[in-house]
């Protein structure tokens, strides 16, 4: 049997849920909510592979892509060089308001 890779999301998000549900709806990647584990699972997008290995952040938005009906396109673009530069810049600004903004209105 193989095992497949998790992609660990923030499910109490609202942003990042309305997201993932779309690509679940297109993938059959085996999400996973990590709004109970540790800050750094909440801060950006996580694969976890099996070996224990992980990408994330943009990284792992490319991955999902690539195995996401009518989005491989999208991850071919996001991966050119300047491009992918940009992403990543803004994707740090916005993956650290959604988290403040997560732990100002869902503190444990």
């Amino acid at each position: 049997i193989m095992k497949k890779e998790k992609i660990l999301y923030n499910q109490k998000c609202s942003l990042c849920n309305f997201e993932i549900n779309h690509y679940k709806q297109r993938s059959d990647l085996n999400f996973i909510d990590s709004s109970q584990m540790e800050d750094k699972y909440l801060k950006r997008l996580h694969v976890v592979y099996d070996d224990g290995s992980e990408i994330s952040g943009v990284d792992a938005f490319l991955y999902v892509w690539s195995k996401t009906d009518g989005y491989q396109w999208l991850g071919k673009v996001i991966a050119l060089p300047l491009v992918k530069q940009l992403s990543v810049a803004l994707y740090a600004v916005i993956s650290r308001i959604l988290f403040w903004r997560f732990k100002l209105f869902h503190s444990r």
